[in-house]
């Protein structure tokens, strides 16, 4: 499925951008969709196709003395930074753009820090990670939503030779990539043909990342709800696209995101302790904390605090990914 109507990030006060032409700064914003906070579950809705088969992917994992994070397509799609085990499916098909090869890499971190007081600056000889990948016919109407599940495959993380050790023992990092064929029946525009970012001034880069976070940091700040959704529809178009939502589902995840606009204690935190990070293979770009608190590690610059209803205080990071189209100069939110 392409991509309709764009809607480009504004880039104001780059240095040195009229020597580039790659950097070139300026806002572009077809009005023709009208999108606003109330409109924005319907368009979508409106836009999302629906197939007699809708392959759906999604994975379970068991791990043990690790932190973990799942990649997919070398973009984010899970990060685990807690005790125990997770237990419900985690669903990877946002993250797959069309039928055909799709890459799966895991990342594993020691357990720096943990509740009961202690931790490991290294990954243990007993640390593992198993990842079992399901498939499954989301528009069966059976009754049995599971009906249709089928393993698609399972990983184990490797060991040393004596088969018991985990490969990378004493080792703080390790990350493992593996492939499988997808096949479904839409097709999205995603980023695979973006420009390749890494190719460019990395400086440069950094700079023009840095206005378009300040851009929405803005925007979040004077609670322009409207202004958020345009920027943000043909990404979450793209992604319903793929999950095959539907309208009860879309309807949710929008009231989630109107959070920051409509909660009055939610307070954004400045926009600092960042560091650029490159995914999709040099196609996207974030910027990420960095940060070793559970609750914040790997996650995108721009959060802020709240209280929430049991008058607790919470956080809510705003995931922000960012890529320019080929042929074109200015960012678009990618997912």
């Amino acid at each position: 499925m392409g991509r309709v109507l764009v809607f480009l990030v504004f880039i104001f006060g780059l240095i040195g951008c009229s020597q580039n032409p790659q950097f070139k700064a300026d806002i572009i914003a077809e009005k023709s969709n009208n999108i606003t906070a109330k409109n924005i579950a319907e368009k979508i809705f409106e836009k999302v196709k629906h197939y007699p088969q809708e392959t759906y992917y999604y994975l379970f994992v068991n791990h043990q003395a690790c932190y973990f994070e799942i990649m997919v397509n070398d973009v984010p799609a899970f990060k685990y930074f807690k005790e125990g085990q997770i237990i419900t499916p985690i669903s990877i098909n946002e993250f797959i753009n069309k039928s055909g090869k799709q890459t799966i890499t895991y990342k594993l971190y020691p357990l720096t820090k943990r509740a009961s007081g202690d931790g490991f600056n290294t990954l243990l000889d007993w640390t593992s990670i198993k990842i079992e990948l399901f498939q499954r016919n989301k528009a069966d109407t059976t009754g049995n939503a599971f009906a249709s599940e089928k393993k698609v495959l399972e990983h184990s993380s490797l060991t040393k030779p004596d088969g018991k050790a985990f490969i990378a023992e004493g080792k703080d990092y390790y990350e493992y990539t593996f492939t499988f064929d997808a096949q479904v029946p839409y097709k999205n525009k995603g980023w695979e043909n973006s420009e390749d970012l890494s190719k460019l001034d990395q400086k440069k880069l950094l700079a023009k990342t840095e206005n378009a976070y300040k851009q929405v940091w803005n925007i979040l700040e004077k609670k322009e709800a409207d202004s958020y959704f345009n920027l943000i529809f043909n990404s979450y178009l793209e992604t319903c696209q793929a999950e095959y939502t539907d309208k009860e589902k879309i309807e949710k995840i929008i009231k989630s995101n109107l959070l920051p606009f409509e909660n009055k204690t939610y307070k954004l935190e400045p926009l600092e302790g960042y560091k650029m990070v490159l995914y999709g293979n040099g196609r996207i770009v974030s910027l990420d904390l960095v940060s070793m608190d559970p609750r914040l590690r790997n996650k995108w610059a721009i959060w802020g605090k709240y209280t929430d209803e049991d008058d607790d205080i919470s956080s809510r990071n705003i995931r922000f990914y960012l890529h320019i189209p080929k042929g074109k100069t200015n960012f678009e939110v990618i997912r």
